[in-house]
């Protein structure tokens, strides 16, 4: 009972449903949720890196801004004249100008190149120290020099010492990234608040709630961050490795972290990221079991559902095979109820509609079957008959050419090549040499006939002459030139063009031509479909190019630039290799 049931339609529907789909999508969804730790923990690690990268891009930059404003000030002229020039600015006007200018220009740099709450101090070696925030200072030279940073920054000759977290002596608690140089005659601060190169302490606390751990560090020694992670800095190098995935991981005590870090150029600094695997991983399970339960219920729904549209869509279709059955067994009057509009409801309207037809087709079957005789019968007797006036036309020409009549066995010649070109070649096919030899056989006939009042030029280039056309396409269209061009001499042009892969035989004359009406109706009569056609002209040319190559190629009939008409044959550029060739030849 199971095995004729999964033999069933229904059967191999519910097998492959388990089989194709809920098998395969479980067995993903197992690897998926098995590897998407590491996918994630992956992705994650990237994205943090590029964060990094960006804030690092960032200090860097006002890292670069600081430098820029140093060296600017520095290098200016009007400073190291105020510098070098005596220091009475109160009692000298030169000097009070050289003052007020340097007092500016601070204050121009503060403004343009770095921020409002930046800090700038000029000390010029005479016991002044000229600030942003102070107006003028006076100091001591001995004062300067028992500062920690001073032997540093002497020692650096004009490199710029930095120096993290510096205290603003002016703003309690407030810390700056303090950048000192010194030339032969003087030494200039820059300073901007911490918090403007780095993160606030509510970025911290904010990003530390979410497992994320920010630290800038020189070498083992930290500057600023968390102040949770502060003291385990020292061991955040010693306790790096990175793992096949290229990740880098840190343990800290008994806690594991996925660690970004980047350096910063000038200072020599690295910005160190830590994110709590915890955090991560706690999240990341929350989400798989919601996840997993979400994928079963809608499975489980979805089969539910599936299954009973399944045996209500497949209940026509056995009423068919019942049908069919009927059928196969000989009763032809056997029809199946057919409702609704679907593809199952068409199958049985198709089906009715078969049963019709068979039944018409058995009752035709004998009528048809004499017809095909009967053309059989009428294609032999088409054969005979071109040999038997070959054959005549034979014994008509020797006749002529024995009473003395050379211009009737001429024209007798050029007619049996005409015939045997059709007998003898019964390709639909040929290439275009072949239909111009048979069309220059058969303007020789007309030129005797017309009494050489028929002129021909072409106009085809040699690589074109292995090109295949409709056989007879050229002789119905010069025909209809000499027969309707009512002109004498009648001149004809040929020539042949490629154009977008297509091959354009022109064919015009120099005749009388046809009105606009004319050509009109006359294209109508070639496109009108499954037309008769009672011997080969133009209309008879245009359909079987059609019929060969399709409805964009045919004729079209227009007037010539120099009067006459002009009939112009659109065909598929196709060659003929010599292998092919040969092969038509034997047949």
């Amino acid at each position: 009972m199971l095995s004729q049931w999964l033999g069933s339609l229904r059967g191999k529907i519910v097998l492959s449903l388990f089989l194709l789909i809920i098998v395969p999508v479980l067995f993903i969804v197992f690897r998926f949720y098995s590897s998407s730790q590491q996918i994630l923990e992956a992705q994650l690690y990237h994205t943090n890196q590029t964060s990094v990268e960006r804030k690092v891009t960032t200090m860097n930059e006002l890292s670069v801004r600081i430098l820029k404003a140093s060296n600017l000030i520095m290098n200016d002229q009007e400073t190291i004249k105020f510098l070098t020039a005596p220091s009475d600015w109160i009692n000298e006007y030169p000097a009070f100008y050289n003052y007020t200018m340097l007092i500016r220009k601070l204050y121009s740099f503060r403004e343009f190149l770095l921020e409002n709450n930046s800090y700038l101090a000029l000390y010029d070696y005479r016991g002044f120290i000229h600030t942003t925030w102070a107006g003028t200072i006076p100091t001591t030279y001995e004062a300067i020099k028992g500062e920690p940073w001073f032997n540093r920054t002497s020692q650096l000759g004009g490199l710029p010492e930095w120096i993290l977290p510096f205290k603003n002596p002016d703003e309690a608690g407030e810390q700056l990234l303090l950048m000192v140089r010194q030339n032969g005659d003087g030494m200039i601060w820059i300073g901007v608040p911490a918090e403007a190169y780095f993160y606030s302490e509510e970025e911290l606390q904010q990003q530390a709630s979410m497992g994320i751990h920010m630290l800038l560090l020189d070498g083992d020694r930290p500057l600023l961050g968390d102040p949770a992670m502060m003291k385990q800095a020292a061991q955040i190098n010693k306790g790096k490795r990175v793992d096949e995935n290229g990740i880098s991981r840190v343990t800290l005590g008994e806690e594991h972290y996925l660690m970004n870090e980047a350096a910063l150029t000038g200072t020599g600094w690295k910005l160190v990221q830590l994110v709590d695997s915890k955090v991560f991983g706690a999240g990341l399970s929350q989400a798989k079991n919601k996840s997993i339960l979400l994928v079963v219920f809608w499975f489980s729904l979805f089969a539910i559902a599936f299954i009973g549209l399944m045996f209500r869509f497949t209940k026509p279709i056995k009423r068919l095979v019942r049908s069919m059955n009927r059928v196969g067994k000989g009763e032809l009057n056997s029809e199946v109820t057919v409702r609704g509009r679907d593809e199952i409801a068409m199958l049985g309207h198709h089906f009715n509609k078969m049963v019709m037809q068979l039944q018409e087709l058995i009752a035709h079957l004998s009528e048809e079957q004499q017809r095909k005789q009967k053309a059989q019968f009428q294609a032999l007797q088409a054969q005979i008959n071109p040999h038997f006036l070959t054959n005549t036309m034979n014994s008509i020409k020797w006749m002529a050419i024995l009473s003395g009549s050379t211009h009737v066995s001429e024209m007798l010649t050029k007619l049996g090549k005409l015939l045997n070109y059709t007998m003898q070649n019964q390709e639909e096919i040929v290439v275009l040499r072949d239909e111009l030899d048979y069309l220059m056989v058969y303007l020789a006939l007309q030129e005797i006939r017309y009494h050489d009042n028929i002129s021909v030029t072409m106009n085809i280039a040699d690589e074109l002459m292995d090109a295949e056309i409709v056989k007879f396409t050229l002789q119905p269209i010069v025909e209809n030139s000499i027969i309707h061009g009512n002109r004498f001499p009648l001149h004809i042009r040929i020539s042949a063009r490629v154009q977008h892969s297509e091959l354009i035989l022109d064919i015009s004359d120099n005749g009388v031509g046809m009105g606009e009406e004319a050509i009109r109706m006359v294209e109508e009569q070639m496109n009108q479909p499954h037309a008769k056609f009672s011997g080969i002209g133009i209309r008879n040319v245009n359909e079987r190019i059609k019929l060969e190559f399709g409805e964009r190629y045919g004729v079209v009939l227009g007037n010539g630039d120099q009067g006459g008409v002009q009939a112009t044959v659109t065909l598929p550029l196709r060659r003929r290799s010599e292998a092919d060739a040969a092969l038509v030849d034997c047949g």
